[in-house]
């Protein structure tokens, strides 16, 4: 094999080169918006089953207290249930006792629905499925250089003075280099994934996409989501509470709008997002082929 084509299928597999068009923009910002909508209604469908399941075994400790330990505080509730439905029979009386096995049976009512929570997949359904989704979707994205990034800073990056800082102060040490060397063909460390910018997550690419396109789709969203935050203040503004907390200082716009550059015509040629191999750089006289196909 010559020399030269090998450089090529070289080149070919360390770059991606998508078409740098509008429409490729809009087609794949759509395709992001709904990752992140499908996994923003996941999560909140997560946080209403998770409330459901503490709660259920909030009473189911309560039971056992009253059914185990033979505590009275099932008392209260029964005496006030009992007295504003019946005002003409228990008005007068202090502390009621429900029957012995009312308890009993509360708490076996209560077991068996934790026990078919579990059973009968509900909870595989509705709380870790939403755990996988970013996952698999990530595993299906990497044939594409794309990466669902849903990561958030931590909760102390939030806050610029900490209190335990003042307590436990740790100095700052330098870190001493590493003794042992590491071997000349070993790949060098991947680094960590930054928090998104986004509280609904964004949509990075692979360093193999070619930069132009990179920081072109990210102005172009940028833009979009600046409109969107735009027509959801002035929406929000209609109302009194709405304009209240428009002028509350988090909720301000940023200063200076990003600006959308127009892309270049004369765009790179690169396969479409379906295949696992790159495409090599277009030869001189030949014809720009489309590179991202439409995502529905």
């Amino acid at each position: 094999m010559a020399p030269t084509s090998r450089n090529q299928r070289q080149q070919s597999r360390a770059s991606f080169h998508p078409s740098n068009d509008t429409a490729t923009y809009r087609d794949l910002l759509l395709f992001e918006e709904r990752l992140k909508t499908n996994a923003a209604q996941l999560q909140r469908r997560k946080s209403r089953y998770q409330l459901f399941l503490v709660h259920l075994l909030i009473a189911i400790a309560f039971l056992l207290s009253e059914v185990l330990l033979q505590t009275s505080f099932l008392d209260i509730p029964y005496t006030k249930i009992l007295r504003k439905v019946l005002p003409d029979v228990y008005s007068g009386a202090e502390n009621l006792k429900p029957h012995p096995y009312y308890a009993s049976g509360l708490l076996f009512v209560l077991v068996t629905a934790l026990l078919l929570f579990f059973a009968s997949g509900m909870y595989a359904e509705k709380i870790a499925y939403a755990n996988r989704y970013v996952p698999h979707a990530n595993k299906a994205l990497r044939n594409f250089n794309m990466y669902l990034n849903v990561r958030r800073p931590p909760l102390r990056s939030t806050f610029s003075i900490s209190p335990f800082s003042f307590v436990f102060h740790r100095p700052a040490q330098p870190r001493a280099p590493s003794s042992t060397p590491r071997p000349s063909n070993a790949p060098a460390p991947m680094a960590p994934i930054p928090p998104a910018n986004s509280p609904r997550g964004e949509l990075i690419f692979s360093s193999r996409v070619d930069r132009g396109f990179r920081e072109s789709y990210e102005r172009y969203r940028a833009a979009f989501e600046r409109k969107r935050d735009g027509r959801e203040r002035d929406e929000r503004g209609k109302t009194w509470t709405g304009w209240i907390v428009n002028k509350m200082p988090w909720n301000q716009p940023p200063i200076g709008a990003p600006v959308l550059v127009a892309p270049s015509r004369t765009a790179v040629v690169g396969t479409p997002l379906g295949s696992r191999r790159s495409s090599p750089m277009p030869r001189p006289g030949t014809r720009d082929a489309p590179a991202v196909r439409a995502i529905d």
